[in-house]
């Protein structure tokens, strides 16, 4: 097997773990759903992810490395910071079309206690990164006269993320996916000066 069908098939393997996980949770799949799926044999998969440790390392750091850069292109995109923080609501939003799925990093920390320590570490990143996006970002919208809120940057930045992170487990919980989307226009109008 070449270099390029290697990273195809791990790719396809990440790929269809991580809708299993979006869908399921961690402990929910297994390496023979996975083999299912991407018809391969589990020792395929093996040989690209040890363990199912090994997979969760490899998920965490892909998902996290993909919505930071995400974060980057909305900077570049738009000069409002306001419609920076409404396309984020919509990345999530994009997520939850599928009344199934949630976003990897919530389904990974509702069971952060089986993961290794370094799925741990990428899921920390992704949480102080995203959380300092958000405060840049509110801080150049209050500074622009652009946006208005009380407290820090960072207590906000706190706010916002566990509310879109939660809007998300509820709007899965009642079966309602325009329930995320009321809750996130409610944070935005409270942001609009």
């Amino acid at each position: 097997m070449n270099k390029n069908n290697n990273a195809s098939t791990a790719e396809r393997i990440l790929d269809i773990a991580q809708d299993l996980l979006q869908r399921q949770g961690y402990n929910g799949f297994s390496y023979q759903d996975i083999a299912e799926r991407v018809n391969i044999r589990k020792a395929s998969i093996h040989y690209h992810f040890p363990s199912k440790g090994n997979l969760a390392v490899s998920l965490c750091a892909r998902y996290v490395d993909q919505f930071l850069e995400r974060l980057h292109q909305l900077d570049a995109k738009h000069s409002s910071c306001l419609t920076r923080i409404r396309e984020l609501t919509r990345v999530y939003s994009r997520i939850i079309k599928d009344k199934e799925k949630l976003c990897p990093v919530i389904m990974f920390s509702a069971e952060i206690e089986a993961l290794p320590q370094a799925a741990k570490e990428h899921l920390q990143r992704f949480t102080c990164e995203t959380e300092r996006w958000l405060g840049q970002t509110l801080e150049q919208g209050q500074h622009a006269d652009e946006l208005q809120f009380s407290g820090s940057f960072q207590s906000q930045s706190r706010i916002l993320l566990a509310s879109l992170q939660g809007a998300m487990l509820v709007a899965r919980a009642s079966g309602d996916r325009g329930h995320y989307q009321r809750i996130a226009d409610d944070l935005l109008k409270q942001l609009q000066r």
